[in-house]
């Protein structure tokens, strides 16, 4: 990746907006953008860093647009480098005006996540602040937002920088003993290396406890809703949406294909997927929609049983009862506008399961269910304020690769395997470790990280 020109890119949405950014980064960013800004003020090379400045651009004398241009000077910007950021009306044809412009003073285009790039290989940023970048951005919670700020704060890569250096002492005194043996140079007590080693193992431990459930709450919780044709999983989720987003009918069969949406309930994201009822067919298209009503049951965090609380009892709903697990599953009783009791005659069927009555029509208990949700979703827990929790699976399987470098370090040590194999367990658990935070992160992988990322980020 070159680091030797400017580069420049919209930062703002390209839809019409109050406000459009385009921002400009690199040793040319200042005189690319004051070649088409004019201000009745200072020329903008001379005005003070990180201060909003009036004007207009122009095109061979023909206004543009009225903007305001911030500096923002070397090292003391996102990138590190001198950064221009040109605030406009946010027309996308006017942003794109502007661009092309910029673009003409021998500026190139950004490409994706070159911004943030830039920061990280000029180490304003670690890998885990990159990430906590993307995950901020795509935050679909009030709870995954926090803990991606709390990431963003640099929390992740401090608690694997303690232990990097714990592994980093024994390291040094392993290396030593091997390159001067000829010096007597004496080995750490065994003792003190094994407590050394237990300390680091059981900090990489906690960090991994929360894994699962942190890119959970990064993701959201994925909950599908089954059930046989017409017992109202399209109105359930319409329902819980707020939306007519499912097409809804009486005929059977309607679902032909998994819909999946997110809503957010008490801070928390949920991906609720409807999917095909499930019964006896012999139609192709909706037999495929069935199968793969299966397969996304079998992935699912948290499943949701819609049965008809005002009919008795089919095959098909026996079926699903029998093979549900309790630990996940909530059995919503749907239709209690139609029921005549209090509760369906057929309850004992599912007195085991966790159940809520429901009118997806209405909404009537629709309120409990999301409680009911919250509730299950959080029975692993929730980050608390300043706890450091692991969010995605390339952190995990690093830290994982870590910690089971440092339990072949411990027997190494334990059975006197030699010096040599400590040192090649620790090496492996320091590069494990540098994954984590992009100090031995092979340039393919950064590459995708950053391709995830918008162009004007």
């Amino acid at each position: 990746m070159r680091l030797d020109d400017t580069i420049a890119a919209i930062a703002t949405p390209l839809q019409p907006s109050g406000l459009g950014v385009i921002r400009v980064s690199g040793e040319q960013a200042v005189s690319a953008v004051e070649a088409l800004f004019k201000t009745n003020g200072k020329p903008l090379k001379k005005t003070e860093t990180h201060k909003l400045v009036h004007g207009w651009i122009k095109d061979d004398g023909k206004l543009i647009d009225k903007v305001l241009v911030v500096v923002m000077r070397a090292p003391h910007s996102y990138t590190t480098e001198d950064v221009v950021e040109i605030q406009c009306h946010g027309s996308p044809f006017v942003l794109r005006i502007i661009l092309d412009l910029v673009l003409r003073q021998g500026v190139r285009l950004a490409g994706a996540g070159e911004f943030t790039q830039r920061a990280f290989l000029h180490g304003r940023l670690d890998l885990t602040q990159v990430e906590a970048i993307s995950d901020l951005i795509q935050a679909s919670s009030e709870i995954g937002a926090r803990l991606a700020a709390q990431q963003l704060r640099g929390k992740l890569f401090h608690a694997i920088d303690a232990v990097k250096k714990q592994v980093v002492s024994i390291a040094s005194l392993v290396e030593a003993s091997i390159e001067f043996p000829e010096e007597d140079h004496e080995f750490t007590h065994q003792e003190d290396c094994l407590q050394r080693l237990d300390q680091a193992s059981a900090d990489l431990e906690s960090l991994l406890s929360h894994a699962d459930r942190g890119r959970q709450i990064r993701d959201g919780f994925s909950v599908v809703l089954i059930g046989r044709p017409n017992v109202g999983k399209s109105s359930l989720l319409n329902t819980l949406l707020r939306e007519q987003r499912a097409i809804v009918t009486t005929i059977p069969g309607t679902t032909r294909d998994s819909i999946e949406e997110s809503v957010q309930i008490q801070g928390l994201a949920f991906r609720l997927t409807d999917t095909a009822g499930i019964r006896k067919t012999e139609d192709l298209i909706e037999s495929e929609g069935i199968r793969r009503t299966q397969n996304v049951r079998e992935k699912a965090d948290l499943v949701l049983l819609i049965l008809d609380a005002s009919e008795k009892l089919m095959d098909e709903d026996l079926s699903l009862i029998s093979e549900v697990e309790k630990e996940r599953t909530i059995v919503v009783l749907n239709k209690k506008d139609l029921m005549d009791d209090t509760t369906p005659r057929w309850y004992e069927k599912i007195s085991r399961l966790e159940s809520v009555l429901i009118s997806a029509k209405t909404g009537e208990g629709c309120d409990e269910l999301e409680s009911s949700l919250y509730k299950k979703a959080t029975l692993g827990g929730l980050p608390q304020e300043d706890e450091i929790w692991i969010t995605n699976r390339r952190q995990q399987q690093a830290a994982k690769n870590a910690l089971s470098a440092l339990f072949s370090a411990r027997k190494s040590l334990n059975q006197s395997s030699g010096e040599e194999f400590l040192a090649v367990d620790l090496r492996s658990c320091l590069n494990a470790l540098g994954e984590i935070v992009g100090e031995t992160t092979p340039d393919d992988l950064l590459g995708q990280i950053f391709s995830d990322f918008c162009i004007g980020k």
